[in-house]
């Protein structure tokens, strides 16, 4: 697998070097990869409509569109690519995290955040590329872990379902959930597990995901629920 990866900073000679970086610490660990580097962030908008990029490494602050208003409109098309934004200022960090960053790099620590922060994006690709084999009507059929967007038990069936189809499997939410918890998937209520991926927005009584699917949340898993959705999209 190819990893497609957009960089984008203004700064061309802090560019150079990122790219440069980011080129060297993905070989050494024997990862094969495609960089586009673009000094604004028009362009790499432009070009993620051709090209479906596996992480954006954006800078926060520049003129005309800026790091966040990127993330916002590649989030549109490309709702799981990894984001990991480069500033010099802790202050917009807060302003950024409804866009669900993969990481924060501080400009001035480039050197000692960007090993750890790409070692975490090759595991967390590596994990977005596992499947899971299931079998009915005498056939097994493998399912990408993270096409599914929440696990429903019904009676005494266990349903897994993507945006397209149910799969059927007999097993219990008990054990479901022991095998899919370290992938992501949040236990918010006695019948469901959710994959963090897909959650929209939470309230009082329900989980809203990204194709407007609700699954219902039990109250007193509301806050536990949260807490880990936060660790999720932080990826620790």
């Amino acid at each position: 697998m190819v990893v497609q990866i957009a960089v984008c900073d203004d700064e061309k000679i802090f560019l150079e070097d990122l790219v440069s970086q980011i080129y060297t610490q993905f070989s050494e660990k024997g990862n094969e990869i495609h960089i586009n580097s673009f000094l604004d962030g028009k362009k790499l908008l432009e070009a993620s409509d051709k090209i479906p990029f596996d992480v954006l490494f954006l800078d926060i602050e520049m003129p005309g569109l800026s790091g966040i208003e990127v993330a916002e409109k590649v989030r549109v098309t490309n709702p799981f690519v990894s984001i990991i934004f480069i500033t010099n200022r802790d202050d917009l960090v807060f302003q950024s995290i409804r866009y669900k960053p993969f990481r924060f790099i501080r400009k001035p620590w480039l050197k000692e955040e960007l090993p750890e922060a790409i070692e975490a994006i090759i595991n967390k690709i590596k994990n977005d590329n596992l499947y899971y084999t299931v079998s009915f009507n005498n056939s097994t059929k493998q399912i990408r872990i993270t096409d599914i967007m929440y696990i429903e038990s019904y009676k005494h069936d266990i349903y897994l379902c993507t945006e397209d189809n149910k799969y059927r499997i007999k097993s219990n939410l008990h054990k479901i959930e022991k095998e899919f918890e370290v992938y992501g998937f949040i236990r918010v209520h006695s019948g469901y597990l959710v994959n963090y991926r897909y959650i929209y927005s939470i309230d009082k009584t329900k989980v809203i995901l990204n194709n407007k699917d609700m699954v219902p949340i039990s109250r007193y898993r509301l806050e536990t629920v949260k807490q880990k959705l936060q660790l999720f999209t932080r990826g620790t």
